[in-house]
């Protein structure tokens, strides 16, 4: 009954979030397999800090988050933040969306330094969420 709720659901979803998914989930296996075996050609783009010209279809930019936190739900594989902020990245580039993608550092409770990877389009998270002002950021990608 649980997935015949889910396939209900995913049918009444708009025709672009149906596509982002399904485009998504393909990137999602693609980012899994370039980040275990091809490290070197996972670049995320030019470190680049100058502010980024605003974006106004930002119901385009909450689609795109929308189907990248789906594909991290559903699929079975792994999808951290880093391949979530690739993703994004290939996305954005495809829709022309200015975004920043930001590697950040902290120290958790153990003292073990953790890593995060962030994406931001206007100043607004839209895969890795957490508290930027909890990292130190390392790099600035755009």
């Amino acid at each position: 009954m649980r997935i015949q709720q889910k396939i209900r659901t995913f049918y009444q979803i708009s025709f672009r979030r149906k596509y982002l998914v399904l485009v998504t989930f393909m990137l999602s296996l693609y980012s899994n397999l370039l980040f275990r075996f091809f490290r070197k050609n996972a670049i995320f783009g030019k470190r680049h800090e100058a502010p980024l010209p605003d974006f106004t279809d930002m119901a385009l930019v909450r689609d795109i988050s929308f189907a990248i936190r789906i594909v991290k739900r559903y699929a079975p594989w792994t999808n951290v933040c880093r391949h979530e902020a690739y993703q994004a990245k290939v996305l954005c580039r495809f829709y022309n969306i200015p975004y920043q993608i930001f590697v950040g550092f902290r120290k958790d409770t153990n003292g073990q330094i953790e890593g995060h990877a962030w994406t931001t389009v206007n100043q607004e998270i839209i895969t890795g969420f957490c508290r930027p002002e909890d990292f130190v950021v390392q790099y600035i990608y755009s």
